[in-house]
């Protein structure tokens, strides 16, 4: 095997990762080490982003990302703090005078790629600790997913990828001089595999095959060997082979069918541990939507202070999207969403109970609702959506609420937010309660005058008349004159007309119907704006 870990072995009990295993498994392209001043066996914990605004954060055995541009001073509070390893970005200081600082405060210094974000950073390495388990198997080469994929790559001759039904990366081979292309690249750094028209042909046919089938004579991507993994008959996931330059090994096949025996046990409970996992949050976080159960003791089990400021988001998709990636159901594609956000809330250490409910992603966050970073993270989450799951996902956010007992009413308004950002009245993408009251209030009188065709009865409808009886073209005047807030000189510029005769034209109006009552006014403007939307829904 490929690792440069010596207590990682098949008959030591399983304590976590450690430094060795983390370089080993991203590998040099991903981060390299600067310092090891107690060697690559320093066990490793959870990552976490660097904030000095939280210098009261656990962060013993943490794995510290380092953004911007790190002082020497910092490598000593890490020493006092216990972290495990600082990661800072290539390219960010001098790693000469910052290694020497590391090496005397004892602490160890990797340095990530600059092409990584810190948030794939934390991914990854969030996600190695998730997958990498003790041994279940008498062969060592099963000793760990990355493990297993390195064993796999070096004994088929090829770069090798392990992934989940949902097309997750769990694990990748680091042996140098196998060749990979943009495809798998891609994939490793987003863990996810990346959209390709042939997605759902291939995997289908690696899915209905019972032994290692090839997928070739594609112009973007190199030939691929692969097999399903699965568990008394049901697929658990697929390992991917990369045929390089020169050809893979002749018992590739027979390597793979080894492999796929050999990852069936880590993956299935890897989906055993996130299906329990994921039914026991979504219960309790389904009790505190509905204000019912232990309700303190469910928000202290996610982090949340019960009697602090909260926020509900909900994310949802357009009922009718341009694109549907993978051929997910609802269901899959909000449980993907719902990771990705809890992911992205993890790495800025904000509590939060996030889970799926009915297609949709849920989630009580311990902040406010205009926190800058809650709004950057959930850009951030919309987009990778997009990317991995397909366009279409907007954001509902309720307003501040005082404790989580509010939380009923806060998911009540993220949805009704949700729903105005979706529907005719609104405008981009992220809907916040507390700005789109005008909004709120036209989808309301909206929905009640459609039940009763008002949007066609007086006082629009006298106007209308007096056109079609009269060949006038009084409607288009009043939406023009209305548009340019009741100003003839620009609502003349529009019609193309002479301000005088825009207001002799206002004035022959008048005695159709009474334009210069202000409820009179406001009635029209109303009915006009609500038929403009009745028009839009309808194309």
């Amino acid at each position: 095997m490929n690792s440069v870990d010596p207590v990682n072995d098949a008959s030591m009990p399983w304590d976590g990762i450690t430094v060795g295993v983390l370089l080993d498994s991203l590998g040099p392209d991903v981060v390299r080490p600067l310092a090891l001043p107690h060697g690559p066996s320093v066990a490793i914990g959870s990552p976490s982003i660097h904030d000095t605004d939280q210098t009261h954060a656990e962060l013993t055995d943490a794995v510290l990302l380092v953004p911007g541009r790190p002082s020497a001073d910092l490598l000593g509070l890490a020493a006092d703090a216990h972290v495990a390893a600082v990661v800072v970005r290539a390219g960010a200081v001098d790693p000469e005078p910052l290694t020497a600082a590391a090496n005397r405060a004892g602490v160890t210094l990797l340095e990530c790629s600059a092409e990584l974000s810190w948030g794939q950073l934390y991914m990854l390495i969030d996600a190695l600790r998730a997958v990498t388990g003790p041994v279940l198997e008498q062969d060592d080469r099963a000793a760990d997913l990355f493990s297993l994929a390195n064993d796999i790559a070096l004994r088929a001759g090829g770069a090798v990828a392990i992934e989940d039904l949902s097309m997750r990366v769990l694990a990748y081979s680091t042996i140098p001089g196998q060749e990979v292309d943009d495809l798998r690249r891609d994939g490793i750094l987003g863990r996810r595999v990346p959209d390709h028209p042939t997605n759902a042909e291939d995997y289908s046919a690696v899915l209905r095959t019972e032994t290692a089938i090839w997928i070739r004579d594609q112009p973007d991507f190199r030939p691929r060997l692969a097999i399903a993994v699965r568990d008394g008959g049901e697929p658990l996931g697929s390992i991917w082979v990369i045929e390089g330059v020169k050809p893979v090994a002749a018992k590739a096949s027979e390597v793979l069918a080894e492999g796929a025996r050999l990852a069936a046990p880590h993956l299935a409970r890897l989906n055993v541990a996130a299906d329990a996992d994921r039914r026991q949050r979504a219960e309790r976080l389904g009790q505190l939507l509905r204000g019912t159960g232990p309700r303190r003791r469910f928000a202290e089990s996610f982090g949340l202070h019960f009697d602090a400021a909260a926020t509900v988001v909900v994310i949802g998709r357009d009922e009718n999207p341009p694109t549907h990636s993978r051929g997910m159901s609802a269901a899959s594609a909000a449980v993907h969403v719902s990771v990705l956000l809890r992911m992205a809330l993890s790495s800025y250490r904000l509590p939060a109970a996030v889970g799926s409910l009915d297609g949709q992603m849920v989630a009580v966050i311990g902040t406010t609702a205009d926190s800058p970073v809650l709004q950057s993270i959930i850009a951030t989450v919309l987009a990778r959506s997009a990317e991995s799951v397909g366009v279409g996902w907007r954001a509902g956010i309720s307003r501040t609420l005082g404790s989580v007992a509010d939380v009923p009413a806060g998911f009540a308004q993220a949805k009704q937010a949700l729903g105005v950002v979706s529907g005719p009245f609104g405008h981009g993408e992220i809907g916040q309660h507390q700005e789109l009251g005008a909004s709120l209030f036209l989808l309301e009188v909206f929905d009640a005058l459609q039940s009763r065709s008002a949007l066609d009865a007086e006082p629009l409808s006298l106007v209308a008349d007096h056109d079609s009886r009269q060949g006038t073209d009084y409607v288009r005047t009043l939406r023009s004159w209305i548009a340019a807030h009741y100003d003839v000189a620009r609502a003349a510029e529009a019609l193309v007309l002479h301000p005088n005769t825009l207001r002799h034209r206002l004035r022959r109006m008048a005695k159709v119907v009474d334009i210069e009552d202000p409820d009179v006014r406001l009635a029209l403007a109303l009915q006009l704006r609500l038929q403009e939307i009745n028009t839009e829904l309808i194309d």
